[in-house]
């Protein structure tokens, strides 16, 4: 049976939420005159989609408005990362080149296109993962693209590790057992397995995949 492993990006493998703040900063505050974005509130967007984040940021602007201006916060943001990466979390390398030895890793996220590409090459753990996909690139939400990953990869049983209940709604919708990365930016009310390092996981891993058969 052929079983993989996906992760969410943000609050999973790495916090790039205080990189983020100047460039998103820059942009918002030329075209608007709300106050600058706090570290807390940019944390809390992490998970959403772009027309989700900018309904939180510009709840003034007109839709499509907002969602234009959220969608240059993304593109100055990706040059900025480029020089500027987030925080890779404790552990995350060493135990990514442990579970790579084992099952085919994978991303998914709800980025824009562009940036899970860049979190590959800023972290050197590009090797590791044998494919990605976000709804910047198809268009899709979590849960879909979730089931394209797996479809595209025949993956008969797979475990997603996330941080926030957006997360684990997209499990409930993919049908594939969803563990907490506890130790991220969400919380998750529900009772799932979790872990509070991401050195954690490997050990959990036999159990679920034998409970998901």
């Amino acid at each position: 049976m052929r079983k993989g492993l996906i992760f969410d990006l943000d609050g999973t493998l790495w916090d790039a939420t205080e990189q983020m703040l100047p460039p998103w900063n820059a942009v918002i505050q030329h075209y608007s005159n709300r106050a600058p974005l706090t570290l807390a509130e940019i944390r809390s967007y992490m998970g959403k989609t772009v027309e989700e984040i900018a309904a939180a940021a510009l709840p003034d602007f007109p839709e499509e408005k907002r969602v234009e201006i959220l969608n240059l916060c993304c593109v100055r943001e990706l040059s900025w990362l480029l020089k500027h990466p987030g925080k890779i979390y404790p552990g995350v390398r060493d135990t990514l080149a442990q579970l790579s030895k084992e099952y085919p890793l994978y991303i998914v996220s709800n980025c824009q296109d562009g940036y899970i590409q860049t979190f590959l090459e800023t972290s050197g753990l590009k090797s590791f993962f044998t494919d990605f996909t976000c709804c910047g690139m198809t268009g899709k939400n979590k849960g879909e693209n979730i089931c394209i990953i797996m479809e595209q990869h025949h993956l008969e049983q797979a475990v997603y590790l996330g941080d926030t209940l957006g997360d684990y709604n997209a499990c409930q919708q993919a049908n594939v057992p969803f563990v907490h990365a506890a130790y991220g930016m969400g919380t998750v009310a529900q009772d799932v397995p979790k872990i509070c390092c991401f050195s954690e996981l490997p050990s959990l891993l036999p159990q679920i995949f034998s409970l998901s058969k």
